[in-house]
């Protein structure tokens, strides 16, 4: 099935053994599961329609886009309240902070100021056959009707199609996309033609936009390393102007020392491999 942002969505299937623990193994690759706190599930008792009232909500997808949000965005008074879990595996390393290129957990963080205001970060690559479900997942407790949302997405340059060699584009570069309940413009140039998003990142705008939600993607091309440098996390500084990120931002002294640390911890996840 082709979606709106061009992404080809498989159908499901799955083919297994016989043996039932086989099959158990599979479904832990193929179905994402959302996990609420034990107070957050308690609030969804006590909510009129069953759900949270979601005025904006911010979901960072890769190392880069987590890292700007968690630094320049997140840096604030948030907690947090559940998480997204796919792929799991017995021994799989997780950090609460989504640094670390292990992780594959994409955890939810609620605002202490307006607990209308939510995080998203997915440091994870999830696989296509699971972006449907966990993207409603995402959405599934949320009353998000007047929601502005906000994805930030990183692809290697050699995704990015333009007139222009890939050599002399003057990478990272930022393009935008929006949906057409969002009454702005994205504060970058918006994404050229033949370009299509996929992955993650288009399945939560094409949810957006079939259900008439205001959303804006800020999507990166790089050429860094595991997508993310410091450079490229600063591609995404033009977010902090826009609707509605700037009005839940707080200055981060830490910011310049903070970007290198995440960069860091990626340097030393390569050379286990070397």
């Amino acid at each position: 099935m082709a979606t709106f942002y061009g992404e080809v969505l498989p159908v499901i299937s799955r083919a297994v053994d016989d043996e039932e623990e086989d099959d158990e193994s599979v479904s832990l690759e193929c179905d994402p599961f959302l996990h609420w706190s034990g107070r957050i599930r308690n609030n969804l008792l006590h909510q009129p329609n069953g759900k949270l009232t979601c005025n904006i909500l911010v979901v960072a997808i890769g190392p880069a886009a987590v890292g700007f949000t968690d630094i320049l965005i997140k840096h604030g008074d948030y907690h947090l309240v559940g998480g997204i879990f796919s792929g799991l595996r017995d021994g799989d390393q997780q950090s609460l902070s989504q640094k670390l290129p292990t992780d594959k957990t994409c955890y939810i963080y609620r605002s202490n100021e307006d607990a209308s205001t939510f995080i998203c970060l997915c440091n994870m690559d999830v696989a296509v056959e699971q972006c449907h479900a966990w993207v409603n997942q995402l959405f599934s407790d949320f009353d998000a009707e007047d929601a502005y949302v906000v994805v930030l997405n990183t692809l290697h340059s050699s995704k990015f199609t333009s007139e222009v060699p890939t050599s002399d584009l003057p990478l990272p570069i930022i393009r935008g996309l929006k949906t057409n309940k969002f009454a702005g413009t994205p504060l970058c140039p918006v994404l050229e033609q033949p370009n299509l998003v996929t992955g993650l990142a288009a399945q939560v705008m094409t949810y957006c936009q079939a259900n008439g939600l205001r959303a804006a993607l800020y999507q990166c091309y790089t050429n860094a390393r595991r997508l993310v440098d410091v450079p490229t996390i600063k591609a995404f500084m033009p977010v902090l102007e826009s609707t509605p990120v700037r009005d839940i931002i707080r200055p981060n002294p830490e910011a310049e020392q903070q970007m290198r640390d995440i960069v860091a911890l990626h340097e030393v996840q390569d050379t286990l491999y070397l």
